[in-house]
């Protein structure tokens, strides 16, 4: 049992002790510890609501998930989250209902209730680094290794007809193409589609976007590699952790003017510097008082952020790869806890179900078939009367397959008739009024030869005079 308000978890790459655990930030002991999966991808862990831990797997195509008070994944129980391929990103709404993948450059949607698989989102042309979603659960927010930073409308990505879909594909709502190299880490902070979103690059700068309107609202340059950013509560400051392992602080209480902000003397001095190696995460407590950071050289240090002192180190067997601050659930600590979230096993299609499919027709152009539905229903009949014929056997097998092969090059044979016959008709009617008729003929070649001899009298009385 604890008091503390807020608790951190946290991950590493090795799994020796535990996949992933619950620490106590004001003393740096272990409340909860989670074993029995492997281990977790960076930007890969996270709650499901208040009664799971969701974690995705670095070297499998799997989810891992436990109840907050059991250190036994649900796994056990016959709940398996199997996904198309290994995923290198994970993010949930807030109400714990759906579930947003990044394998390789695709997005995956999830609905955990049900194990649903709702769509695909494909828009990166490479993989996915992280996924942020809204404080509402209305938008989430995709970074990859292609630059692009995407914002995504959930409601619109569902939908059939939401969105503007090019080439079969729902486009999100913003496209940022202002990195020129890979995007490491996003933070999106409350306030739904009109949170500040904030990312940082490869290219050595720190973007902050208005999603309202889809804009730049200032480019913050560095002269190292950025790899983790969040701000503080008040969302006052903002913490920039680079390759070298410091942690940069910087203020927009009072914004530059100018869009692009180079550092300076004095900004450079606002340094938590500890870690030896690159950091590959930061979090802020809800009180504004604390940061929490993971590097490379397998510590969490969590610093007092206005002396910039290191208050505490947590030792981890690997390398960080997740580490955030969050409210302690109740849940952890019951011991017995009926979830709120119904989580099912991830069913790979939709459709499963279906055993038909129905193709539907339509014409534009005005009777068409208008002298021929009775054959077309004939046709239809047809279709379905061999669409549900009964395999018994070997022979009634080859015999449906058969019948199955005759109905479809008749109806194909039927369309394209039916398609060509108007273009026919069309073309035999400007024949018709394009053939000349012989009495137009005649009385045009009359018309020509009494032109022609009133030219040559006219020639012969020019010559007479002169």
């Amino acid at each position: 049992m604890s008091n503390s308000v807020e608790v951190v978890i946290t991950s590493e790459n090795s799994g020796q002790l535990w996949n992933a655990c619950v620490w106590d930030p004001r003393v740096g002991t272990s409340l909860m510890t989670y074993k029995g999966g492997g281990v977790a991808s960076p930007h890969s862990l996270c709650l499901l609501g208040k009664d799971y831990l969701v974690m995705g797997d670095n070297s499998k195509p799997l989810l891992h998930a436990w109840q907050l008070n059991s250190q036994q994944p649900v796994l056990a129980k016959g709940i398996r989250l199997v996904c198309p391929g290994r995923v290198t990103s994970l993010a949930v709404s807030p109400d714990g209902c759906y579930c947003v993948t990044g394998i390789a450059e695709n997005l995956h949607v999830w609905q955990a209730a049900s194990g649903c698989h709702l769509t695909v989102a494909v828009r990166h042309f490479q993989h996915v680094n992280c996924i942020r979603f809204t404080d509402d659960g209305s938008h989430f927010v995709s970074g990859g290794e292609d630059a692009l930073v995407l914002v995504w409308s959930l409601a619109y990505l569902l939908s059939n007809n939401g969105g503007d879909v090019i080439g079969g594909q729902t486009e999100p709502r913003h496209v940022f193409s202002d990195h020129s190299l890979p995007v490491k880490d996003l933070y999106l902070g409350p306030g739904g589609i009109r949170a500040r979103l904030i990312s940082v690059s490869v290219d050595k700068t720190c973007k902050v976007y208005d999603m309202t309107s889809g804009t730049v609202l200032l480019t913050v340059v560095f002269d190292l590699i950025l790899t983790a950013v969040t701000m503080s509560a008040a969302e006052l400051e903002v913490f920039v952790g680079g390759v070298n392992g410091n942690i940069y602080q910087i203020g927009i209480h009072s914004p530059p003017r100018m869009r692009d902000h180079h550092l300076t003397k004095e900004q450079k001095e606002k340094v938590f510097s500890g870690h030896e190696k690159a950091i590959t995460c930061l979090s802020a407590s809800v009180d504004g008082l604390t940061l929490l950071s993971g590097s490379v050289d397998t510590r969490v240090m969590i610093w007092n952020i206005p002396s910039r002192m290191c208050i505490r180190v947590i030792h981890h067997k690997g390398q960080i790869t997740n580490a955030f601050f969050t409210i302690a659930p109740k849940s952890i600590f019951s011991e017995e806890m009926k979830p709120s979230i119904v989580l099912r096993s991830f069913q790979k299609r939709t459709d499963a179900e279906e055993s038909s499919l129905e193709i539907s027709i339509r014409t534009t152009q005005d009777n068409l078939y208008e002298d021929d539905d009775k054959d077309f229903e004939d046709k239809q009949q047809s279709d379905i009367i061999g669409s549900n014929m009964i395999d018994a056997g070997g022979n009634g097998m080859v015999e449906q397959i058969n019948a199955l092969k005759k109905i479809n090059s008749d109806l194909y044979n039927y369309t394209i008739e039916k398609i060509l016959q108007p273009f026919n008709d069309v073309q035999v009617k400007t024949t018709t009024k394009t053939k000349p008729n012989m009495n137009q003929a005649t009385s045009v070649s009359a018309m020509k030869n009494v032109k022609f001899s009133k030219i040559k009298k006219k020639s012969k009385k020019l010559k007479t005079k002169k």
